[in-house]
């Protein structure tokens, strides 16, 4: 028996065909508050590259510091794949509840004008500030006229924290005609009664796309990959009871994984040790990809049992996330700069620039959301 979502009734209740009959049952508040969660960890997680001692010199940069380092590693398993799973289950509860034309619209909306402007007037900041923290110069044109790796740590031009805008944009239309093909079938999500194990071995898709394809270190088919398992398995209300059943099992197996990492990262590498044989270089990425989806399946799991609540502060956050995303990098850039001649003292600087940062943050969201122009130009609600 398939459970096909068909639409939103108001702010609290979503509306679900099961079989032949309707039902139904309270909005999901929990993959709100757990992309929630996620967007706001990104201050303090683009703060710790602040620190980062694995020689990548940021827009700015304090000192190498370890334990940021390690956080941020850790970090980087679960914070882009959860984000584009959310993604893809967000995609399928929208397309099914409009058609083609109302999906790309909303798209365009959502993704493509705020990447567009973000481009324009946002991360060029950030490559301002690298100008002058690493150059001693800077000119707001070498944003736009002068092209180098795409990071914009040396000031040249740059997507910034933005590619994710384009990624998803890019991603949602390339998967489009797939997706309607498959909902023109009458299917919902795939499969019915999913054993866990296959769920995990699924989650294994995204490891070919990262080996065979990146732009500046990221990989569009690997996250694709995981747009479509969101879409896909991540909707399919058996999956997720059992993703809540055994959440403290997928959430410990990551926890395991995540820990294993932190050995290798802090264990000096010998020649003549284990990690030098050849099969460890096969053996790494197949791990790698394997605590991403125990992160994945662990935070969705522990989120439906424990988070699926909705309230003033969570509304709030909820709304302001996106506002968050958009603005928060390009404060801890500024900050970071004047902050970073204020006081030599790490232990200050990391709390320094991340409360100043958070607070212009939500400033500027509260500000731009006030007045519509700006509202549109960086898809913020209202």
């Amino acid at each position: 028996m398939s459970i096909v979502f068909l639409s939103e009734v108001g702010d609290d209740v979503d509306v679900f065909q099961i079989g032949g009959e309707f039902y139904m049952t309270n909005r999901r508040h929990y993959l709100d508050n757990l992309r929630t969660l996620a967007v706001l960890m990104l201050l303090p997680q683009h703060t710790f590259m602040l620190f980062n001692n694995w020689g990548e010199n940021w827009y700015i940069h304090s000192t190498d510091l370890l334990l940021p380092s390690v956080l941020k590693m850790i970090n980087s398993f679960w914070m882009m794949p959860l984000l584009f799973t959310i993604a893809g289950i967000s995609s399928r509860y929208a397309l099914d509840n409009r058609n083609a034309g109302g999906y790309v619209k909303e798209r365009v909306h959502k993704l493509l004008v705020p990447l567009i402007f973000g481009l324009l007037l946002i991360v060029p900041v950030q490559s301002f500030i690298a100008g002058l923290f690493w150059n001693g110069h800077a000119g707001y044109l070498d944003s736009f006229t002068r092209l180098t790796d795409f990071s914009g740590y040396d000031g040249a031009f740059a997507f910034g924290h933005l590619w994710f805008l384009l990624f998803l944009f890019m991603i949602a239309l390339v998967t489009l005609p797939f997706l309607l093909i498959y909902k023109k079938k009458g299917k919902g999500t795939f499969g019915e009664n999913v054993p866990l194990i296959c769920v995990i071995l699924l989650g294994l898709l995204p490891l070919p796309g990262s080996l065979a394809f990146d732009i500046s270190g990221i990989s569009p088919l690997e996250y694709m990959a995981y747009f479509l398992l969101g879409y896909f398995l991540l909707t399919n209300e058996s999956i997720l009871a059992k993703l809540d059943k055994y959440r403290f099992l997928l959430t410990g197996l990551f926890i395991l994984g995540a820990g294993f990492f932190t050995y290798l990262f802090l264990m000096p590498f010998r020649e003549d040790s284990w990690l030098a044989l050849p099969i460890f270089m096969y053996v790494i990425p197949v791990l790698v990809q394997a605590v991403s989806w125990f992160a994945v399946l662990g935070l969705v799991g522990l989120s439906r049992h424990y988070l699926n609540f909705s309230g003033k502060v969570t509304t709030y956050l909820s709304k302001s996330s996106f506002g968050v995303y958009m603005f928060h990098q390009s404060w801890i850039v500024v900050t970071g700069f004047f902050i970073l001649k204020l006081t030599e003292r790490p232990g200050l600087q990391y709390p320094l620039v991340l409360l100043s940062a958070a607070t212009l943050t939500f400033l500027t969201y509260e500000i731009t959301r006030r007045i519509p122009p700006l509202r549109w130009m960086f898809g913020l609600k209202k």
